[in-house]
């Protein structure tokens, strides 16, 4: 039995479309298991299992779901962390044999986002028993960070299991993009010909390659300290110097990030259209 785990938040748009993707490809038993935080309840009838988990950030909400399913499953059968808006595009039942034969978990590393190196839980697939055997954990952190392809320290989601399996000394199967990147670096992704990741499908549209684009976010300067003096000519002298702070060095790069996120919502909004209308889309991209 293959038992999956996904999440959908605050919008029911990606539901059916992941359900008719796993109806077509999953040609294995299978059983889905969904949080579906401020979505209208009766999408619960969508899914095998649903979990209350409001309130829990994302990651804490993963766990959760794999402790739902391990009260349930035996352990090894397989488990599979899907984000909401991920799907298969290709049967899974034959990949997912052979490669858990050889790993003891294959997860999307998203390489082309500036290399990121951790376990992404978009898709990952692995036995129930090894996620218990190793206490699988999608937390991310201060303590659980790397430094990417520029430089920069990241932390994110799966952070804590790229810890726990470097730590155990243990291989898995990096499932690295496909298809090629001329829309987005980092959207639209298909991984392995099989699994096709929208990516921010449920939050604001801007990932660390557009913060590349745009550029960082200058500092503060020690001269402008983040709430203004109480006496009258202090706060003037404060706003004066946060107008030129902004117009200075600010400004370029907050109009840089406007345009990009408003970019990469259109380009979204058009592959959902492909995604509608086209069950081959993923061809395309």
């Amino acid at each position: 039995m293959i038992h999956i785990a996904t999440v959908h938040w605050m919008s029911d748009r990606w539901i059916d479309i992941q359900r008719g993707y796993l109806r077509r490809n999953m040609d294995r038993p299978y059983r889905t298991y969904a949080d579906l935080e401020g979505i209208d309840p009766r999408r619960r009838d969508d899914f095998d299992v649903t979990a209350d988990l409001g309130g829990l950030v994302h990651a804490h909400k993963l766990n959760s779901l794999a402790d739902l399913i391990a009260e349930r499953a035996d352990a090894g059968d397989t488990l599979v962390f899907l984000d909401g808006d991920a799907f298969p595009v290709a049967p899974l039942g034959d990949f997912l044999e052979e490669r858990l034969s050889r790993y003891p978990l294959a997860a999307i590393r998203r390489d082309e986002s500036l290399g990121d190196v951790q376990p992404h839980p978009s898709f990952c697939a692995t036995t129930v028993g090894f996620w218990l055997e190793i206490e699988g954990d999608w937390s991310r952190g201060p303590d659980w960070t790397w430094e990417n392809a520029l430089g920069w320290t990241v932390e994110d989601v799966g952070g804590k299991l790229l810890w726990i399996l470097n730590e155990r000394g243990i291989e898995w199967s990096p499932l690295l993009r496909t298809n090629a990147a001329s829309l987005h670096p980092l959207l639209f992704g298909v991984y392995e010909h099989r699994i096709y990741h929208h990516g921010a499908g449920f939050r604001p549209v801007f990932e660390r390659t557009d913060r590349h684009l745009a550029g960082m976010v200058p500092p503060l300067p020690a001269s402008l300290p983040l709430e203004p003096p109480a006496s009258p000519l202090g706060k003037l002298i404060w706003k004066i110097r946060a107008k030129a702070w902004y117009l200075t060095k600010k400004r370029g790069v907050a109009k840089r990030e406007e345009r990009l996120t408003r970019r990469n919502l259109e380009l979204s909004e058009q592959v959902f259209a492909m995604i509608e209308g086209d069950e081959a889309f993923y061809e395309r991209l």
